[in-house]
């Protein structure tokens, strides 16, 4: 890793100084106000001082650092403790438990009357899991005896059922600090933009955004251009500390947008910095920023993890690169935190909406009908 040392009389001035020579995947490890000159430290000038870094080629790595990373790896093995010992065999436990469920129902569905048996097997398509297969299943049955997947009824009677499961809220954004958190990659940074605009163009609210992404300087830049086009005010923190008084200068806006980097889950160092920088903004709204792309295990570990920063609505990205909607029913099972808003789409402000369970029961609705081979697409006219 190569690592050095910028003095700039501007934070802009610096960025310059680290993208010209060290490159855009350039990370920051600290920074400082300082004074140079003067008298007696009267009439110096303020200048920052920046220490940046950035990995270098392979073949440039020198062998200590290898040493470091192994270093790492046995320090963090060696950091599990016994409860999390235990919580490795109650998740075995919890894995076995959902097989045996899993067998269960594909039992009981081998005796189901036709049609349903096909709205089963459209359920198990779109990755619903196995608990509300059967809950709706046998309650289908039990009402109805057998359902064409064909009919408009159906399409009705299975939009209820799953509309009564997924749990949607809207908050209000009237004077609030509004942080986003989540994994890496998943549109962090893209979703606040249409969000921004949103509140800005539709909403005429006077709108702030303040990053603390500041581990690769690529990501400020991307944010500030969409700050620019938007003509919205857009400051950077470094630290905890300067997000304090970042946001001080920030209070008398609508609705302050604070955006982090993404964080690794797994990683207990990251989830540490994500739960600081947390409680420095004290946000009144925590947007958990989950991808519709990624599996059931996946999402409940994330959502495990994300739960230090109390996070208070769910926003789902990446609808459009998944043929998938079972997420919508599935996470609405496994967690309490409603769905504010889904992505579905990189356009900026356009690709996104607000969450709603009768809307979004249709969308799967429809997805389950048309597995089911009933060309269900045509039901939601």
């Amino acid at each position: 890793m190569k690592i050095k040392k910028y003095l700039a009389e501007s934070i802009r001035e610096a960025m310059m100084m680290i993208k010209r020579e060290l490159g855009e995947n350039a990370v920051i490890l600290s920074s400082r106000r300082i004074k140079k000159g003067g008298f007696f430290g009267i009439g110096g000038k303020t200048y920052f001082e920046i220490t940046a870094a950035v990995e270098e080629k392979e073949e440039e790595k020198k062998v200590e650092n290898a040493s470091t990373y192994r270093l790492q790896e046995i320090l963090i093995k060696n950091r599990r403790s016994l409860d999390d010992n235990i919580k490795d065999e109650f998740d075995e436990i919890k894995r076995t438990i959902s097989e045996i469920k899993q067998i269960l129902v594909k039992e009981k569905s081998q005796t189901l009357p036709e049609g349903l048996s096909k709205i089963s097997y459209g359920m198990e398509k779109q990755e619903i899991i196995p608990e509300i297969r059967h809950k709706i299943v046998e309650f289908l049955k039990m009402k109805y005896g057998d359902l064409d997947p064909d009919s408009k009824e159906t399409f009705k009677v299975l939009s209820e059922q799953f509309s009564n499961i997924i749990r949607t809220r809207i908050p209000e954004f009237e004077n609030v600090r509004v942080l986003f958190v989540g994994t890496t990659g998943v549109g962090k940074t893209t979703t606040l933009a249409k969000l921004a605009a949103r509140f800005k163009i539709e909403e005429k609210k006077r709108v702030a955004i303040l990053t603390l992404d500041t581990y690769r300087i690529a990501a400020a830049e991307q944010l500030k251009t969409y700050a620019e086009i938007m003509d919205i005010p857009m400051r950077i923190a470094y630290t905890p500390k300067e997000a304090e008084y970042e946001m001080m200068a920030l209070k008398d806006y609508d609705v302050l947008l604070v955006d982090t980097a993404g964080r690794s889950h797994q990683n207990d160092l990251q989830m540490s910095e994500v739960k600081a920088l947390a409680e420095a903004v004290k946000p009144n709204i925590t947007f958990l920023v989950v991808a519709m792309n990624y599996k059931l295990d996946d999402m409940k570990k994330i959502l495990e993890r994300f739960s230090v920063v109390r996070p208070t609505h769910l926003i789902l990205t990446k609808m459009d690169e998944t043929s998938v909607y079972g997420t919508f029913v599935n996470i609405s099972e496994i967690t309490d935190i409603p769905i504010a808003f889904v992505t579905n789409g990189q356009r900026v402000p356009d690709d996104i909406f607000e969450a709603n369970s009768v809307e979004l029961a249709r969308i799967v609705t429809s997805e389950v009908l048309s597995c089911a081979g009933s060309g269900g697409t045509s039901q939601k006219e």
